[in-house]
């Protein structure tokens, strides 16, 4: 019998590969519409519009003006389950806790069950773990790979007198494997790419009673293109790269309004500096440069241009006047860029939800029962999708 994630499965993977040309673009790396060609009808309705389409209107013009456009597949799975009531940590359980992440610990607590004895993964100060240890009555052994952040979680557990102990061990390396061995369950909030398809990995081989995972990041990854875990993701016609799995988590919905405008000049730098080294190289063609330090932003375009031209070994610009004039052009193309994301952005949340569902075909292949649900609101975190398996 086929069960209803094979099915999701299926209907998720027919929609991105029909689609694929819509979404499989690297938006920053175009100075004009990157669908002239097979899409003009919806890059004349882009170039008439004003400001950044809403969802509802990318979603009607696509309709519109997309022949082979499909509805989007259903998904029956997220909605929130009635939490499971367990008593309230006191209040100082919260202290040193910012208060989304307060919150989404709370929420993924009151939607697992565990059985003792419980590994943290990737525990970072073991926030999450003194929770499930008070609320859940386990006694949970909390991994983390830097051992300041163990010691200082070790310090809060005895002040807490909780049931947790900390490993400092390397997950990447296998070093998480024993703790999976003589423990039950096994929970991770927010692991990145490899860390979370380890835990899933090592879990199933350990035969966990419990695996509870809100899994993020999938391009945080060592393979250059996405390996399904499922057999039946390993079927699928959809191929990813590290960019496509990079637009899976691509939303910055809970973001402060001083972290958006630092992104925002970031990338208008960025596409400004990129329109710069075009005309001095002569290369028409998108150039990368590495993450920045946020302050050398408060320095300015030219400044920036500076540090990004010794990063790829280019001359260094010299006259300000010039620079200003590709200044004005980054921030006209960062809302280009803006306009195609409206686009690709549409098909975001299918390609979040295939990665989710090729690891709960994982789980349920290997004999567990599993359910996808979200665990809390989207204010709280983009990433509230939670993947519960348990036999």
């Amino acid at each position: 019998m086929t069960s209803s994630f094979a099915q999701a499965f299926l209907q998720h993977d027919h929609w991105l590969t029909q689609h694929r040309p819509l979404w499989d673009v690297q938006s920053f790396h175009h100075l004009d519409w990157p669908w002239q060609e097979t899409y003009p009808a919806l890059c004349q309705w882009l170039s008439e519009q004003t400001e950044v389409p809403s969802a509802t209107e990318v979603e009607a013009a696509l309709a519109r003006l997309v022949p082979e456009y499909g509805e989007r597949p259903a998904w029956p799975f997220a909605a929130t389950e009635n939490p499971i009531s367990k008593a309230a940590p006191p209040s100082y359980f919260e202290q040193g806790i910012k208060g989304r992440k307060w919150q989404q610990i709370l929420a993924l607590s009151d939607a697992i069950e565990l059985i003792s004895p419980t590994v943290e993964w990737c525990a970072g100060k073991g926030h999450l773990g003194k929770v499930l240890a008070f609320q859940h009555e386990t006694q949970v052994h909390s991994l983390e790979w830097q051992p300041s952040l163990c010691e200082a979680g070790t310090a809060e557990a005895k002040r807490l007198q909780v049931a947790q102990t900390f490993t400092h061990a390397d997950v990447l390396k296998g070093e998480g494997q024993a703790a999976l061995e003589h423990a039950n369950s096994a929970v991770a909030l927010h692991a990145c790419g490899d860390l979370h398809r380890v835990l899933l990995e090592q879990g199933v081989a350990a035969a966990l009673k419990r695996i509870a995972i809100s899994p993020c990041c999938y391009h945080l990854t060592q393979d250059a293109h996405y390996r399904p875990l499922s057999i039946q993701g390993q079927r699928a016609t959809t191929r990813l790269s590290k960019d496509n799995l990079k637009l899976a988590v691509k939303e910055v919905a809970t973001a402060g309004l001083r972290e958006q405008r630092l992104k925002q000049l970031e990338l208008s730098y960025r596409l400004g500096f990129d329109s710069w080294q075009r005309d001095v190289t002569g290369v028409n063609q998108y150039l990368a440069v590495p993450s920045c330090p946020k302050a050398l932003l408060q320095e300015g375009f030219f400044a920036f241009c500076h540090w990004a031209a010794e990063q790829k070994s280019l001359p260094k610009p010299t006259d300000a006047a010039l620079l200003s004039g590709y200044e004005t052009i980054g921030q006209q193309r960062s809302q280009h860029v803006a306009m195609i994301e409206s686009i690709t952005q549409h098909f975001r949340q299918a390609l979040e939800r295939w990665l989710v569902l090729d690891r709960a075909l994982y789980l349920e292949e290997n004999g567990y029962q599993v359910s996808i649900r979200e665990f809390c609101p989207v204010t709280l975190t983009p990433r509230n999708l939670l993947i519960y398996a348990y036999q």
